[in-house]
């Protein structure tokens, strides 16, 4: 009888903490494969699946944010010394691994690993409605405007990453784009005192060599050109940054939006150090404006292209030039 009794009682808590674990906050114990970096190897589909469900455990970017944090114990502090170390010497000239006009990099440019709200599902439906009924589309960053972050994740071309103990700037060539992530401790610019800008305000701190970041205040904008979803200015973005060797940065990506995204969207965006030993890869000023050839024409269609044009000189203005000299 008293065995039956343990028994039953052995059950009875067997069911209290099962049924407990589901309310437990995302930092306890079935969470801890989510809180440590995952490597990409040949289990990485089932590895993004437990990183996309940790997401979805967080009503708001920030909830997930502080769990990140309390989970650091508040993070580390960075001297100059640390900045000789392997984990933080991030210097070189980078490129986008991968991934094309797709925001996740695992799926082709027309795929979709986003789970959309009715709102943005239309949205992406009317850009496949246009790309269909004309061939093409246009794009804000062909008249020389910032693409905007977490567009910035996929663009291509040269890219530096500076990393400091108060400061890292994450630095994109194209149009002089300058992420400035504050892991001195300060938190967001107040609300009363805040606006939106292309890139927002990025706050973040260090944990055992990951940069975990929170950005929000941003415009709305597209992932990428063609199908990719459409975010909203209410778009929050957490990540998590780490060089996983000698020549490669990887980043987990939380992209909460309660406009586009039934659930937050999960991927990993990664850039390669290009070799560059006799350095001539460097980052150069970019303003699409000072090329005449970068003029854009606005079709009826709502599509764009540039104007007629080549490289070579007409004899008109050759004419010119001789009469000059």
């Amino acid at each position: 009888m008293g065995s039956h009794i343990e028994l039953m009682n052995f059950r009875f808590f067997f069911f209290v903490i099962s049924a407990f674990s589901l309310f437990l906050p995302a930092t306890s114990l079935w969470a801890q494969d989510a809180l440590t970096w995952q490597d990409k190897d040949d289990n990485w589909p089932a590895k993004k699946a437990t990183l996309q469900s940790f997401g979805e455990q967080f009503a708001s970017s920030m909830d997930l944010y502080k769990a990140l944090e309390q989970a650091a114990d508040g993070g580390e502090s960075l001297d100059w010394d640390d900045m000789a170390k392997a984990p933080y010497d991030w210097s070189g000239i980078y490129t986008r691994t991968g991934g094309g006009l797709s925001f996740d990099p695992d799926i082709r440019g027309n795929e979709m690993t986003a789970q959309l709200t009715s709102a943005g599902a239309a949205t992406r439906q009317r850009k496949i409605d246009q790309i269909d009924s004309t061939g093409g589309e246009y794009d804000p960053i062909s008249d020389c405007r910032p693409p905007g972050f977490p567009r910035w994740a996929t663009e291509p071309f040269l890219h530096e990453f500076i990393v400091t103990p108060e400061q890292t700037w994450l630095v994109n060539e194209m149009v002089n784009d300058v992420r400035r992530v504050y892991t001195d401790g300060r938190d967001h610019t107040l609300p009363e005192d805040a606006y939106a800008s292309a890139n927002g305000d990025t706050i973040g701190f260090w944990h055992d060599d990951m940069l975990i970041t929170h950005t929000m205040y941003l415009y709305s904008g597209q992932y990428q050109r063609g199908t990719q979803p459409d975010y909203s200015d209410q778009v929050e973005v957490v990540e998590r940054w780490r060089k996983v060797n000698g020549n490669t940065l990887e980043a987990d990506y939380w992209v909460f939006d309660p406009v586009n995204l039934s659930q937050p969207w999960y991927s990993r965006q990664s850039w390669t150090e290009l070799a560059n030993e006799d350095n001539f890869l460097r980052i150069r000023y970019w303003d699409c404006q000072e090329n005449q050839n970068n003029d854009i024409i606005e079709r009826e269609d709502g599509t764009s292209q540039f104007p007629d044009f080549d490289f070579i000189e007409n004899d008109a203005e050759v004419s010119n030039d001789e009469a000059v000299r």
